[in-house]
């Protein structure tokens, strides 16, 4: 990976005893690894307290913003379906830490009444080379591109994704993971030289999913990369100018939007017919960047002693600005993504005519062309004229038509449903479901309608009339004789879309399954599983004994029947009972109440007597009649004769005994204790016995 540094590109107006500072432009050298990493920053003025330049309410209305059917501004929040980009992921790359930027965001939203972008919601911070420092040039670039990606597109989500510091290797990992978190449009305002295999780090912008927006650089005529890569969309500058009210009336090139003929990479096909050289042009599309003309910017770190509104400007403003385009038309259906060139291509195919008569349309509709101003001495390359030209490229978005014209037609088309969706209904009688067909994106005309199995269903009527934006209905009857689905289908022309309707024939369950008994004293404990067909309705159970019903209308799938005769066999089956009718018996099982037999506990202390501090072993000993009862559980409480008490549990071995170990502490009390054992066993009932001893 090339260890490249960039730089980002912006303007920043402050007011410093009234001089203007300036950093050089990046210098050419043969290693992009030996770039130096410093914003190239030029410094003009700072407002303080009240924001000063261009407000997203201008930029708004002067870029046509404001004409289109999203909206800017909701009274939820930033989730609002109605808002501009809403389901978008804007990512936002930089270098470096901004710590303050969710608070910077809130500050510039509330300033101009924009929906509330919260932090791990609508704005999330992401660093893939874990936590970097912070650098203030970046922080003043990173509020720039945050701000003004949401001011134009609220209702997208912004992932910002913090490169550990400005080289190239580093930006474009970032890069990776921003396509990584789902984003649909990455800004990247930054670039730096061009270099001799800058084309094989181009597969970083070559996405199905996402389209990619480069700043062209701020240092007049010249190439940079990024933005010199066929998968980026380069964006230039231009000096924006408007009235009193905030209305569009005209701009000119900026004389440092950078431009020109890639050295390295070729023409891409979108460019064919626009550019005349065997490279690549730059930039592709152009945005308000003067800083002259620059947008407020809200930072609170502190640059160069000075923290609050800004007046920015630069290429950087654009790159943002253009994602947020990118998503407002991806929001609308236009699936704008860079492979194989595909967001350059529909960009160029918006000013289609522009390659013979710029005054043709649909670019005259769709772009700004900016015809005056240069960037440099080049002669006609550095010189924007009209349609296509290497300082604005097309020119800036008349959005309100540039957005629609990505956006596709959506296709009329129709939908099908049924209610109710599922039936039941006695065998014999018939059942009714409606069947509505609408209309989807304005489709007009016929829907035939066909249903299989068609034996023995029918429609009222077999066709449907639409009108745009209206739907019509029918009766479908069925007359089943056995459950099953009924598949609906509506059909007009080549469109066909289906439902079903789901009809249960109610007749009396099945037998219930697995019915069991099991032996109690004077009782019968009986179980079984449910029927597997409640012939479609709910179910209660009946027992029966010897033939005889003792208990309908049992909703669980158990039951014990009590004050049977000990030695007598009796014989049970169960019907499972809709309102059809019972269903045929369960098997039959036979059940011969026993007496249960109890269990004997002996409880025997090794000793009479015992000293404190001494263990004594007390054996319990579990019987049932002469057969010693082994497994059985056995709990022991040893009760001292302040009534204090110590437990303890086992189980008894082969010869019915469990031998416990009670230690007698030195400071225990003296007298006698007694020691109370419990004994259980499946089969029994459960015993007890107990025995006394003496602590001196």
């Amino acid at each position: 990976m090339v260890n490249k540094s960039v730089f980002p590109f912006f303007f920043v107006a402050l007011l410093l005893l009234g001089s203007t500072l300036a950093v050089p432009s990046v210098l050419a050298v043969k290693d992009p690894r030996e770039i130096d990493t410093h914003p190239p920053i030029h410094i003009k003025k700072f407002s303080g307290i009240s924001p000063s330049g261009y407000n997203p309410q201008i930029i708004w209305n002067a870029y046509g913003f404001k004409n289109l059917t999203c909206s800017h501004t909701t009274t939820t929040d930033w989730n609002d379906p109605n808002l501009c980009g809403h389901g978008q992921t804007i990512a936002i790359v930089d270098a470096y830490n901004d710590p303050n930027i969710a608070s910077d965001l809130q500050t510039f939203d509330t300033q101009f009444g924009l929906p509330s972008c919260q932090a791990n919601s609508c704005l999330v911070k992401l660093e893939p080379q874990g936590h970097a420092k912070t650098n203030s040039g970046w922080a003043l670039e990173t509020s720039l591109d945050v701000e003004w990606a949401h001011a134009v597109a609220p209702g997208a989500k912004i992932v910002l994704v913090e490169a550990a510091n400005s080289y190239l290797n580093n930006l474009l990992d970032a890069v990776d993971a921003g396509v990584g978190q789902g984003a649909k449009q990455i800004s990247m305002s930054w670039g730096g030289s061009e270099f001799s295999s800058e084309s094989s780090y181009d597969y970083h912008f070559n996405s199905g999913t996402t389209s990619f927006f480069a700043s062209s650089g701020d240092s007049g005529s010249g190439v940079e990369y990024p933005a010199a890569s066929p998968f980026v969309v380069s964006v230039g500058g231009t000096t924006l100018n408007v009235d009193s009210s905030g209305n569009y009336i005209g701009e000119t090139a900026w004389s440092g939007s950078g431009g020109g003929v890639s050295a390295y990479e070729p023409r891409p096909a979108y460019q064919n017919n626009f550019n005349p050289y065997g490279g690549r042009t730059i930039p592709d599309v152009a945005y308000d960047a003067d800083p002259n003309t620059g947008v407020a910017v809200y930072d609170s770190v502190i640059y160069n002693g000075q923290s609050g509104w800004f007046e920015v400007g630069g290429t950087s403003a654009g790159a943002p600005q253009w994602a947020a385009i990118s998503a407002m038309a991806n929001s609308e259906n236009a699936n704008l993504v860079s492979t194989p060139f595909g967001t350059g291509t529909a960009l160029y195919g918006a000013a289609s005519g522009a390659e013979s008569n710029p005054q043709t349309t649909p670019y005259v509709s769709n772009y700004h062309d900016i015809t005056t101003g240069n960037n440099g001495a080049c002669g006609t390359m550095c010189n924007a004229g009209s349609g296509y030209d290497e300082v604005t490229g097309l020119g800036s978005a008349k959005s309100d038509s540039l957005i629609p014209y990505l956006t596709p037609a959506p296709t009329p088309d129709f939908a099908i449903s049924a209610n109710p969706s599922s039936l039941s209904v006695a065998s014999g009688s018939s059942v009714s479901s409606t069947i509505t067909v609408t209309s989807v994106n304005g489709f007009a005309g016929t829907v035939s309608l066909s249903v299989s199995p068609s034996t023995s269903a029918s429609f009222a009527l077999s066709s449907l009339e639409l009108v745009p934006g209206g739907s019509n209905s029918t009766i479908l009857t069925v007359t089943p004789t056995s459950s099953g689905t009924y598949a609906v289908t509506g059909t007009s022309g080549s469109l066909s879309h289906s439902t079903s309707v789901s009809v249960t024939v109610e007749t009396a369950p099945s037998a219930p399954q697995s019915l069991q008994g099991t032996v109690g004293d004077r009782q019968a404990s009986l179980s079984w599983q449910a029927p597997s067909s409640t012939g479609g309705l709910p179910i209660t159970y009946s027992i029966f004994r010897n033939g005889t019903q003792i208990a309908p209308s049992i909703t669980t799938t158990s039951y014990t029947d009590t004050g049977l005769t000990n030695g007598d066999t009796d014989t049970y089956y169960v019907e499972a009972v809709n309102s059809v009718g019972a269903s045929i018996p369960s098997n039959t099982v036979s059940v011969t109440p026993q007496p249960v037999p109890s269990l004997s506990v002996a409880v025997s202390p090794n000793k009479l007597s015992y000293s404190t501090g001494s263990t004594a072993y007390i054996t319990v000993t579990v019987t049932s009649g002469t057969v010693n009862i082994s497994g059985a559980s056995v709990a022991l409480t040893v009760t001292a004769p302040n009534g204090s008490t110590s437990q303890s549990s086992g189980t008894t071995n082969s010869n019915g005994q469990v031998v416990f170990g009670v230690h007698i502490p030195k400071h225990a009390q003296k007298g006698v204790y007694t020691a109370s054992a419990i004994a259980s066993d499946a089969g029994y009932l459960s015993g007890s016995g107990t025995a006394t001893f003496q602590v001196t």
